[in-house]
């Protein structure tokens, strides 16, 4: 491109820098116009996510105490409202054009966001690395013989050199791993059809039934602390309806069609236990293969996430650290927990950080779409306190109740506290004196426009139509 198409490209505020978008993948700053991306891309990249090896185990666990309609049912519910979470975290993400953590400035003021993004990114390692260990452990089942230190770097090496490529790498891996793991999931269900029939499927009753609400309560717990993560993918979308079709196949198409996969495997094979499912149905090249595709996937997704967490971090502390460096770090975390070895407690761990970041994503539906309808929104340069406190109260009531699903539960908790602090303490009270916008002073905080969701696909249109006009001058 010559010097004037270069101005006049420039004038447009479109980003043309490969460069910038490798090494820091827009973690500080909202995704420009020209960088969005069609919905095969970003659905893929959903899949990819949703289809973990925590899907495989919770299917099993479903079909230890359902039946098979049971089962079905629980699984669908579960994830539809996955998809409805999802998609109304990943609606403020498409709007805005920024990471879940840029977003939680707006809840927490600026510099104290560090905090709740660090306790966040780390978070989503330490599950990362509980997911790690799990497929340690069911790979030596099923290859006795491999060291599991080395298939744990091993492992390591590969995600590392996809998630440092930011989304795009997420991108081109899911568009590979979703067609290969739909593919094998149809192989095994087909195969464990084949050695049970249907008859076996259809009178299944569990030995120690479960109730309904803790089946569905285990398909939801699996994903409903991602659900708040959602805006670093949507970021990248075009449309609305992106986001909404994109959550649908990533949790009904996704980790839905593997839960309910893993159900018939599970009945199938008489056990829950995964090595013992795939062993019996004698798939043990495919079981290797989508254990690893599945877990590659959500640990490209969450690294990435994570790395996101720490980058803007270190630019609000005035600290320049590209988001590949952050992203090594991210590797070793999630390897230092797997060598810690505590997926037997997988299902605590669960409760833990559905409990500790479950209210991030009630307080931000509460926020961005509830309590501030409009375009314009105050970020507090240091401290918001309704934030806060919010999520301190939500996250203790959330471990506190007796509820089936902890993490929905915090949800709801920081979706109603939040309001309930904000209109007190922002509203009532001011106390952060950012009631008027048309009076906040720098010390305050800033002002941060974020478009309609319509205003936002005409901007990306247009944005498209000068860009290409301004190519062909």
């Amino acid at each position: 491109m010559d010097e004037n198409k270069s101005t006049n490209v420039e004038q447009l505020g479109i980003d043309l820098t490969e460069q910038s978008s490798l090494m820091h993948d827009y973690a500080t700053v909202a995704v420009p116009l020209n960088k969005r991306r069609g919905f095969y891309g970003t659905a893929m990249v959903w899949v990819g996510w949703c289809i973990s090896l925590s899907a495989f185990m919770t299917g099993g666990t479903i079909a230890a105490g359902s039946t098979l309609p049971q089962a079905i049912l629980a699984v669908l519910l579960g994830n539809g409202l996955l998809v409805l979470l999802g998609s109304l975290c990943g609606v403020i993400g498409f709007r805005s054009g920024r990471t879940t953590y840029q977003l939680f400035e707006g809840m927490f003021g600026s510099t104290s966001s560090t905090f709740s993004a660090v306790i966040r990114g780390v978070s989503a390692m330490s599950f990362i690395g509980v997911l790690i260990d799990s497929f340690t452990n069911t790979l030596s089942q099923l290859v006795p013989w491999f060291p599991k230190w080395l298939a744990t770097l091993i492992f390591a090496a590969c995600i590392t050199l996809t998630s440092i490529n930011g989304f795009k790498g997420l991108e081109i891996l899911s568009k590979i791993a979703g067609p290969a793991l739909w593919a094998l999931a149809t192989l095994a269900f087909f195969m464990a059809l084949r050695q049970s029939g249907t008859a076996t499927l259809a009178s299944w009753v569990p030995e120690k039934p479960i109730p309904f609400i803790t089946a569905m309560g285990a398909a939801v717990a699996t994903w409903v602390a991602g659900a708040g993560m959602t805006s670093d993918l949507t970021r990248y979308s075009k449309k609305a309806s992106h986001v909404w079709g994109g959550a649908a196949i990533g949790y009904v198409c996704g980790a839905g069609l593997f839960e309910l996969v893993a159900v018939v495997a599970a009945i199938a094979a008489g056990s829950a236990n995964l090595a013992i499912v795939f062993s019996n149905l004698g798939l043990l090249v495919p079981a290797v293969l989508i254990l690893g595709l599945a877990l590659w996937t959500t640990t490209d997704n969450n690294i990435y996430s994570a790395s996101l967490a720490f980058t803007n971090s270190s630019k609000i502390l005035g600290k320049n650290i590209p988001k590949p460096f952050w992203t090594i770090v991210c590797v070793l975390i999630a390897v230092g927990v797997s060598f810690m070895g505590i997926a037997s407690n997988f299902a605590k761990w669960l409760s833990f950080t559905g409990s500790l970041t479950g209210p991030l994503a009630g307080m931000m539906i509460a926020h961005y779409l509830i309590l501030n309808r409009g375009t314009r929104f105050f970020i507090p340069k240091h401290f918001r306190l309704s934030g806060w406190l919010a999520w301190a109260v939500a996250g203790f009531g959330s471990q506190m109740t007796s509820s089936t699903i902890p993490a929905v539960t915090a949800i709801i908790l920081g979706f109603v506290s939040y309001i309930v602090f904000y209109l007190v303490f922002d509203v009532a009270l001011n106390l952060h004196k950012g009631k008027d916008l048309d009076k906040i002073a720098a010390e305050q905080g800033e002002i941060w426009v974020i478009p309609t969701a319509s205003e936002v696909t005409k901007e990306v249109m247009e944005a498209e139509a000068k860009l290409a006009a301004a190519s062909n001058k």
